[in-house]
């Protein structure tokens, strides 16, 4: 741990998660921010704050001082519209008030209030870094595409990252999760926007994993998490039929997750929906079928995650469960710095003619998780973060 290697101060201000919203991303950092700063004066939602207790599992450090915010609830398109309504206005607010010595981190990148706050703080000349997620997609999504809320939030994004006219205020920095992310997208933005990026990779929790005895010859393989069509339902179902019959008696393919496609699309493909009613698993049902598996699947479309990461990924580490997927440069990344743990794969037929493999193999799970876990912890990425920090002079 840092012994806090800063007297600063900061706020760490997220008015728009709730509930288990980025929950582990947002515990993590917490949790880093700690360690290095003197005072973290903590503003997340109620929900959010018991979520975090939970997952780091003892008391919170003496040095984070927590006050609750107002964020929006539900799901509907107007409950999202009001919630990032007023997440953008209390980002302004917090601007407003912090005292100027004090390091502003927004742990989400409102794009409502982002031209806002870039446009004060050209004024108020404050040290701000926002934390970038799946947002930044919308640098390389047609604007015309998608639903409502979709299109504006599309066009917010080329609004400010794509254009020219924007200057970023001198004291406003960005991240993204993972070095290659910073790479590609400084190679869509203009140099000076791609100056402001720094870099952090995605901290996690672990604890024991009890493993589970084979009781049958079935090989158990699922995707974890909710399945569509953006997230590879097609695939899944294209992987599912290809399989030759006779090995396909012999593995069992879930879904451990949600869907929000139609599930009449499962019908005669033998895949197993877990979650009866298509309802959400409780955290104890989610780990129980999780611990079943031999392999975990990941049919994203190879050109997905070249500028944001994935959390799910980090599940397979934190379940000791090695993965099978389709290759993208953001799992390369993550196998090539921190050790491959399963197989990526060019194409479906790959896909196809490994697990046909594996399957006949009964191929023992000797991979080193615990090796793995250890650089991801966030006392570990703590240190990353505050070279990145000392690197754009937020710290002394």
């Amino acid at each position: 741990m840092i012994n806090k290697a800063s007297e600063q101060n900061i706020f760490f201000v997220d008015t728009y998660s709730q509930k288990s919203s980025h929950e582990i991303f947002n515990a993590s950092l917490i949790l880093m921010c700690s360690m290095i700063f003197k005072k973290v004066d903590l503003r997340i939602s109620e929900s959010s704050y018991e979520n975090y207790l939970k997952i780091i599992d003892r008391q919170s450090p003496d040095n984070i001082i927590y006050k609750n915010v107002l964020v929006v609830v539900g799901s509907s398109r107007f409950s999202l519209i009001m919630r990032y309504l007023l997440s953008a206005i209390q980002n302004i607010k917090y601007l407003i008030i912090t005292p100027k010595d004090v390091i502003l981190i927004f742990p989400y990148n409102n794009l409502f209030s982002l031209r806002i706050l870039n446009f004060l703080n050209k004024i108020l000349k404050k040290k701000i870094l926002i934390f970038c997620h799946g947002e930044m997609e919308g640098i390389v999504t047609d604007t015309r595409k998608g639903g409502f809320l979709h299109r504006i939030l599309t066009k917010l994004s080329h609004n400010f990252f794509l254009n020219k006219n924007i200057k970023i205020s001198e004291g406003l920095f960005f991240s993204v999760l993972g070095d290659v992310l910073k790479q590609n997208i400084s190679e869509i933005i203009d140099a000076n926007k791609a100056g402001k990026f720094i870099s952090i990779d995605h901290a996690y929790f672990f604890e024991d994993v009890e493993t589970v005895k084979k009781t049958n010859s079935i090989f158990n393989i699922a995707t974890v998490g909710t399945i569509n069509k953006t997230k590879g339902l097609l695939g899944l179902l294209e992987f599912s039929k290809k399989i030759k019959p006779l090995v396909r008696e012999q593995i069992n393919i879930s879904v451990i997750g949600t869907t929000n496609e139609n599930i009449s699309l499962f019908q005669g493909t033998k895949i197993e929906l877990s979650s009866k009613n298509n309802v959400l698993l409780s955290r104890d049902e989610f780990n129980e079928k999780i611990n079943e598996l031999d392999y975990i699947l990941f049919f994203y479309p190879n050109d997905s995650y070249s500028i944001t990461a994935s959390g799910a990924i980090m599940d397979a580490i934190r379940f000791e469960k090695p993965i099978l997927a389709l290759k993208n440069v953001y799992f390369e990344y993550i196998f090539n710095k921190y050790g491959s743990f399963g197989y990526l794969c060019e194409n479906i037929e790959d896909m196809v003619l490994k697990i046909e493999e594996l399957s006949k193999r009964q191929v023992i799970n000797d991979i080193d998780f615990d090796s793995i876990k250890t650089k991801v912890t966030p006392e570990i990425l703590s240190l990353q973060l505050l070279e990145e920090l000392n690197r754009i002079n937020f710290v002394n």
